[in-house]
């Protein structure tokens, strides 16, 4: 194992690409974008050379562009980034949106078998 602390929203991302069972996204022909909620979205390029989203943004490799209400908010990587700063739109509440939208994807454990 690696001791490379991964920036946990870049991890939460990958959490959720998970859930959502994406997968290869390295294969795709440009980035995997994916709208969080009413606020976030995100573009990730998974290829080592720069891509463009489908609105023309130039995304660096191995990272993800975001938005907060249709406006940028940053570009993160594995090693970190930079997100907007402010009380709505910062890395505190992207992680939140994201861990939210992971959540309404599983099932609810009821407790029953």
């Amino acid at each position: 194992m690696s001791d490379f602390p991964i920036c946990e929203a870049f991890a939460e991302i990958a959490l959720l690409a998970d859930a959502l069972g994406v997968r290869r996204i390295n294969e795709l022909e440009g980035c995997w974008e994916y709208q969080v909620d009413e606020q976030w979205r995100f573009a990730l390029n998974g290829h080592n050379t720069p891509h463009d989203t489908d609105d023309g943004v130039r995304v660096p490799p191995f990272s993800a562009f975001v938005e907060f209400n249709g406006w940028p908010a940053g570009i993160i990587d594995p090693a970190g980034g930079v997100l907007a700063a402010g009380d709505a739109a910062n890395e505190s509440t992207f992680i939140a949106a994201l861990q939210a939208a992971r959540a309404a994807l599983s099932p609810k454990c009821d407790g029953k078998a």
